[in-house]
């Protein structure tokens, strides 16, 4: 029984605070999947969302009501509410489920394999890269979460993906309890968002929750190069694959042969990839060993680099 099966049976009411695009999308997955639902944002909701109400979904035009969200089966997040918000700290407090949107999207896709990529530097265009792959391959796929594209939209269509390629913050992973992606990668880690976490522990405690409910079945894909990433791997189950621009690895750069390569088998040529940096060849190969452990044959995989285009604001 999904949580959409026991909302809905129960009758209960989830809250979901934040009502940008990924809110409007996480009340329109719940109304579609027949669960009432509580909409609220810090101040006056955008017209937007005031225009999802219906017989299954309230606004509340004056900001969040904490005893209604504490009232709630559950509290749905958007990711730029902190952790410390009191709409949080309600739920939190009265016992309730926090999840993210992405968390709930992701249920709503439940079958719908998933690339997931998380990772300070590097995991927008990884994951764009993920899903150009997976086309080039001929697999329907979809890149959503973070990157822009809220999972609960996709999870909205009547069709769905054939793969996902999510890419995931931080902020999303701190609240989804639930995650087990079919590959997980992680790009790197280095200091970031420490306006919002007391200290770096806190900040990499968020990108472990990739692999907190690994099993056998798991494959992981990580940053030879970083060696803060080969230390939160270590030890986590499942198969690991590593990817590297100054040595030999799983997936790796030949830079004396000018050559990317997934074990000793050519991927394409350096100058056949027109995006920039060594930093673009890691994204290409953490992004190609994804997707070649994920089942796609190298040899549909080999012409595909050179139809990339940078992503806009990325270099």
């Amino acid at each position: 029984m999904t949580r959409f099966d026991r909302w809905r049976a129960a009758g209960a009411e989830v809250a979901v605070a934040g009502l940008g695009r990924s809110g409007q999308a996480a009340l329109q997955l719940l109304a579609a999947r027949g669960v009432r639902a509580y909409g609220s944002d810090r101040g006056t909701p955008p017209d937007a969302a005031v225009a999802l109400e219906g017989p299954l979904v309230a606004i509340d035009p004056a900001g969040h009501d904490l005893e209604r969200v504490a009232r709630a089966a559950a509290l749905v997040v958007s990711p730029g509410i902190p952790p410390e918000a009191p709409v949080i700290e309600a739920a939190r407090a009265a016992g309730r489920e926090v999840l993210s949107e992405a968390q709930l999207g992701l249920d709503g896709l439940a079958g719908v394999p998933a690339i997931a990529v998380t990772g300070t530097n590097g995991k927008t265009t990884t994951t764009a890269l993920v899903d150009h792959l997976m086309r080039h391959a001929g697999r329907r796929s979809v890149a959503a979460g973070n990157i822009g594209l809220p999972l609960s939209m996709v999870a909205l269509d009547p069709a769905p993906p054939e793969w996902l390629a999510v890419e995931l913050s931080s902020f999303q992973l701190h609240d989804m309890p639930t995650l087990r992606p079919t590959v997980g990668v992680l790009t790197n880690l280095a200091p970031d968002h420490l306006d919002r976490y007391p200290d770096l522990a806190a900040y990499y405690a968020d990108k472990a929750r990739l692999f907190a409910n690994a099993n056998a079945a798991s494959i992981w894909i990580h940053n030879l190069d970083d060696p803060d990433s080969r230390e939160m791997v270590a030890g986590v189950a499942g198969r690991h694959l590593a990817f590297s621009v100054r040595g030999r690895a799983d997936a790796w750069y030949d830079r004396a042969a000018g050559v990317l390569r997934i074990g000793d088998q050519p991927l394409c040529a350096r100058e056949a990839f027109p995006l920039l940096g060594d930093h673009n060849v890691a994204n290409l190969l953490a992004a190609a060993l994804a997707v070649h452990a994920s089942g796609v044959a190298l040899a549909r995989l080999t012409d595909a680099p050179a139809s990339v285009q940078a992503m806009p604001h990325r270099l």
